[in-house]
């Protein structure tokens, strides 16, 4: 499933998932650096709503509670998607191995998100209204249906670092905790919460 090495492929190789958070912490200090220096000019990294903020002590404690089950979910993600789906177009070099492998995984994680969103959309832009409205009443529509359409460049973007990471180091961790961190600092550093 990619969690274990070439030596024990059936166990979690704990040195390298060590290696990886190690690498991807020197990554997020690098990101983070660069958010805190876009606020001494009073700038913020936006699409829609701020996505990356420096960390309140309050913000920063809600990080290290979501970042374990964020990391979960991505390391199994991955691990299914990436190490499992792979054909072989994905083995062949540069970028056509690269698209190759990523359009595959980018469809296993924004799938059914789409697919909502296009129910969800079609009637509204037809005029018809919300599809989620039209579908199954004004209960399941609203404002959280209107912001799952953002979800859908995000997805793709984490699609991408996650091909990437896995392309060029053979295993699901830097991608996958990667990918989580940065989830779980949008969801904790934006203003989605309080």
């Amino acid at each position: 499933m990619g969690l274990g090495s070439e030596k024990a492929p059936m166990r979690i190789d704990w040195k390298l998932l060590g290696k990886s958070a190690l690498l991807v912490l020197c990554l997020l200090l690098m990101v983070y650096a660069m958010v805190a220096l876009a606020v001494v000019y009073l700038l913020d990294l936006r699409f829609i709503w701020p996505f990356f903020k420096t960390f309140t002590l309050a913000r920063f404690g809600q990080f290290c509670a979501y970042i374990p089950l964020f990391a979960l979910f991505f390391l199994l993600n991955n691990s299914k998607i990436m190490a499992s789906m792979r054909t072989e177009s994905a083995y062949a070099p540069g970028c056509k191995g690269f698209f190759g492998a990523w359009w595959r995984n980018a469809l296993m994680m924004v799938g059914g998100v789409l697919l909502i969103v296009l129910i969800e959309y079609i009637p509204f832009f037809l005029n018809i209204g919300p599809g989620a409205d039209v579908l199954f009443g004004s209960t399941f529509g609203g404002p959280f249906m209107s912001l799952l359409i953002l979800f859908v460049p995000q997805v793709l973007v984490f699609s991408l670092l996650g091909t990437y990471f896995y392309r060029r180091t053979g295993s699901v961790y830097p991608g996958a905790l990667l990918i989580a961190s940065l989830a779980a600092w949008i969801v904790t550093g934006g203003s989605a919460m309080l």
